[in-house]
Formats: C-alpha cells, sequence, structure tokens
C-alpha cells in the first residue's frame, strides 16, 4: 500500500513554558500539553484512541494509567517515537483504521543530558557493555570531534558553521517561547569569545539542556475537517534506524554514501510526491552547526561537503531561499531532553500561518527532519502542507 497522503493530519499543538530548572514535575507538564494540543484542535479527551510518548519515563504501567485518565475507550495505539517519525507511525496507524485521533507528547522535568544526568556505580564496571559515557563524556565532546573532521575534510572556514548560532539566534529573538530569545542579537565574534566547551566547539555553538514540554494532534481527514484550526495535512513520511550511538566511528565516516537521515528523506519525498526544490519552510535537527550542515546534505537540499556554503549564503535565514528552524531551534529556543517534536510543531505552525514575525511568506509546503545520535543513527522525516 502506497502512503496515505492527505488521510491525516495535523490538527492541533502546544508548548509549555521552556526554562531551566523549571519547579514542576514531568506528569504534570505532559498533563498541560496534552489539555493544550487537544484545546488548540478543539477536541476532547474522550476523542483520542491514541498515544505516542517521547518522554524519559514512559513504561507500560505509566501508559495504562494514561488510557485510564484519558477515559470513555481504550486506547488502541501506544507507542515510544520521535517527533516526525511519531506523526508518520500515526498516519499510517488512522489510515488502516486502528486509531483516529493521535496524542504525541514529551515533557522533561529536572533530567539534564550527559554525565551529570547519569549516576556511576560505585565499583567497576561504572557503566553499561559498550556505553558511549565509558570515557565520561557525552554529546559535545563527541561533535566536536565530528566537527573537527568536517572542517578539515572539506576545508571549511569555521566561522560558516557558527554563522548557524547566530541565525538560530535571530529567529528565537522573535519567538517569545524561546529560552534564549531575550537575551538579544548575536554575532559571530559573539560565538568566538564565549567559552571553550570541547574544542573547537564554544558555548554558544551547544545546545541547550532545559525544562518543558509539547505535544501536537494527529488525526484522521473526516475528523481534522471539523476541528478548530486549518489542519496540516502529511503528505508523506519515513523513518529509519542504523547505528551510530556515539560509538561507530568508522574511516569514511563522513561519506556520501548515506545511512538513517539519508534513507528517510528519501522515502518521505518519494511517498510525497514533493521535491526539495517545493519546500518552503523547515525543520532541521540542530543540536550543533555541523548537524545542520550534515543534515542539509544528506536530505539532499546540497552536495557532500556544501552544508557549510548553504549556511553562509543565507538560505536558512528568514527570507532567504528555506528558512528553517525558526523558533530558534535547540540551540536558542529549546532542547529539553528529547526536542525531536519541536520542528514537527514549528513547521506546523508557519504552515497554518501563525509565526507572527517570525512567519515565513506564503509558505505552503514543510518539512519537519527528527533525528538522534548523528545522521546515521536515528532519522526521521515528514514532509507536510497547508489546507
Amino acid at each position: 500500500m502506497s502512503f496515505p497522503s492527505r488521510k491525516a493530519a495535523i490538527v492541533g499543538v502546544y508548548t509549555s513554558e521552556q526554562a531551566r530548572g523549571m519547579q514542576r514535575t514531568t506528569a504534570s507538564l505532559e498533563v498541560e500539553c496534552v489539555k493544550g494540543a487537544l484545546a488548540d484542535a478543539g477536541l476532547s479527551h474522550r476523542d483520542v484512541d491514541g498515544l505516542i510518548s517521547m518522554s524519559f519515563n514512559t513504561s507500560l504501567v505509566q501508559s495504562m494509567a494514561w488510557a485510564e485518565q484519558l477515559g470513555g475507550r481504550p486506547l488502541t495505539l501506544f507507542d515510544i517515537g520521535s517527533g516526525a517519525g511519531s506523526a508518520v507511525k500515526a498516519a499510517l496507524a488512522i489510515a488502516s483504521g486502528l486509531t483516529n485521533v493521535v496524542v504525541v507528547f514529551c515533557a522533561n522535568a529536572g533530567f539534564r543530558l550527559g554525565p551529570q544526568g547519569s549516576s556511576g556505580q560505585a565499583g567497576a564496571p561504572r557503566v553499561a557493555d559498550m556505553n558511549f559515557m565509558i570515557q565520561g563524556a557525552y554529546m559535545s565532546p563527541w561533535y566536536a570531534l565530528w566537527t573537527r573532521r568536517y572542517l578539515h575534510q572539506f576545508n571549511v572556514r569555521p566561522e560558516y558553521l557558527a554563522e548557524y548560532s547566530v541565525i538560530a539566534r535571530h529567529h528565537a529573538t522573535l519567538n517569545p517561547g524561546s529560552v534564549m530569545g531575550g537575551k538579544g542579537e548575536i554575532t559571530v565574534d559573539d560565538v568566538f569569545n564565549s567559552r571553550m566547551v570541547a574544542d573547537p566547539l564554544h558555548l554558544l555553538e551547544c545546545p541547550l539542556d532545559n525544562d518543558g514540554g509539547y505535544a501536537f494532534v494527529v488525526a484522521s481527514e473526516a475528523v481534522a475537517r471539523d476541528c478548530k484550526k486549518k489542519p496540516v495535512w502529511i503528505l508523506g513520511g519515513a523513518e529509519s534506524i542504523y547505528t551510530d550511538f556515539y560509538m561507530s566511528i568508522t574511516p569514511d565516516w563522513i561519506n556520501d554514501r548515506g545511512q538513517a537521515v539519508r534513507k528517510s528523506a528519501d522515502l518521505a519525498f518519494a511517498t510525497a510526491g514533493v521535491s526539495r526544490g517545493e519546500i518552503d519552510v523547515a525543520g532541521l535537527y540542530d543540536c550543533y552547526p555541523v548537524t545542520v550542515a550534515r543534515d542539509l546534505e544528506e536530505i539532499g537540499f546540497c552536495k557532500l561537503g556544501e552544508g557549510a556554503d548553504y549556511i553562509h549564503e543565507g538560505h536558512l535565514r528568514l527570507g532567504g531561499k528555506m528558512p528553517a528552524n525558526t523558533d530558534g531551534g535547540l540551540l536558542s529556543h529549546s532542547h529539553n531532553g528529547n526536542p525531536s517534536g519541536f520542528q514537527v510543531i514549528e513547521v506546523a505552525r508557519q504552515l497554518r500561518g501563525e509565526c507572527g514575525p517570525r512567519q515565513v511568506a506564503d509558505a505552503k509546503i514543510g518539512c519537519a527532519l527528527s533525528q538522534g545520535f548523528a545522521v546515521h543513527g536515528l532519522g526521521a522525516t515528514l514532509v507536510m502542507a497547508a489546507d
């Protein structure tokens, strides 16, 4: 069966406050976000028959608790996923008749990323087998290696990557819900003058680590037509997983063969019947500037080694060829532990024309990329269209 294009739509979105050290519980944020997304759609909790959680505390018992609290009917879909991948799964479940209204949600309160968020064992072995933190490192040192390799392999000027941090902060200043927007604009000099975290990565090239939540609602065509807001139709999408849990670094690590992100993007655009050139606005996973460069290359917006030039040429800025991460992204809007739904939500808002001063003019078609563990490891691409 071909992908059920336009048989499901995103009909409600919600983001809570995003901040560091919020005096909230994860559960309270989850409830707020689920209720907020349903209210945005004009739906009731009794309409929901599917849930996909991206929170770190998801378990079978908690899934059953959600089913009880939502009431009205047994849930026929409960899964754990990524933002774009969850939207794809929801659309497929709806098209198959398993579900009618699916809420995708995530929240984090108090969990910190990296070694500071993990407790070691009292004695050896202090971490599990094949653990990426065996040397005490985590994301920033790993992405520092990746950045250094990318700069060397393609003779890239470091300021070209640093310019992405400047773009993200500018977008955040136009988003009152962002963590960093209130701190104002930054320059490339500001990026290079911020403290070094893991050479060559400076503080302003590293993602946020904060609390907060979000949710979005995917509904069938029949339900979507009667919702409060204009539907954002799911045209196509795919998810792919390979290997790269911050461990599998091969000599030809950056190559033109592509892995998870490439596979998901090729399938997503093929199922949607849309070309890369038709994308008006994008949500790219942007935990570090080098990630954006590689995402652009792997998705197919430019060739291998050209991602930094794509950033430098201004294509991702508001007013550029394909504005991306107009909420400020993971560097300046929010990185709430599992931020892979923010890209879907911001693109949906853009396609509904709700972004005010950061609105992309006449945005009709958008794509969102959820990613984890580099472009090799986990990738999910979603293509959406305005009503």
